[in-house]
This record gives structure tokens, C-alpha cells and sequence, in this order.
């Protein structure tokens, strides 16, 4: 994929629909990882919740840290490599 190219290269904040689809995971898990302090949501409008890039950036490099000492979690560490390049991360 070229840079530039990705869906969401250039976004400061993400809907919730995006996040979930970059991660693989449900819009329900987003929610989650929100309550449990993992991502930060804003309000730009006050209908409107949004994930910052940053919040997303450190989520995904902080899967990297947690599977490092136990050399478990091989996929999530792909996956979130796998993330981070795609979107331009």
C-alpha cells in the first residue's frame, strides 16, 4: 500500500467504527477498551465520540510492551504491527 494511501492516514480522531475495524474487533470490545482506560475518547461536538490517533498509536505499541517479557501473545504483536503499517501508524 502506498503512503498516503490508507483510510485513515491524515485523521487526528477516529469514530469507533473505524478503530474497531482497524483492530479486528467489534465496536462493543472498542467500548471496553475505553471503560478500561486502554483508549481515550473526546467529544468534539457533544454527540459526537471520537478515539485520538495518539490514544490508538500508544494502545498498540503498549500490546507490543505487554507480549514482550512472556513471549506470549505472538499474534496480537503481529497484528498490531501489522495495524500500525497499514494505516500509516
Amino acid at each position: 500500500m502506498s503512503e498516503g494511501s490508507g483510510p485513515l492516514e491524515g485523521k487526528l480522531l477516529l469514530t469507533i467504527r473505524e478503530v474497531a475495524q482497524a483492530l479486528g474487533v467489534s465496536r462493543m470490545t472498542v467500548y471496553r477498551l475505553i471503560r478500561a482506560g486502554r483508549l481515550k475518547r473526546v467529544y468534539p461536538t457533544p454527540r459526537s465520540a471520537r478515539i485520538t490517533r495518539e490514544s490508538l498509536e500508544a494502545f498498540l505499541r503498549s500490546l507490543e510492551e505487554e507480549a514482550k517479557p512472556e513471549g506470549a501473545g505472538r499474534s496480537v504483536v503481529d497484528r498490531a504491527r501489522e495495524v500500525l503499517r497499514r494505516f500509516g501508524l
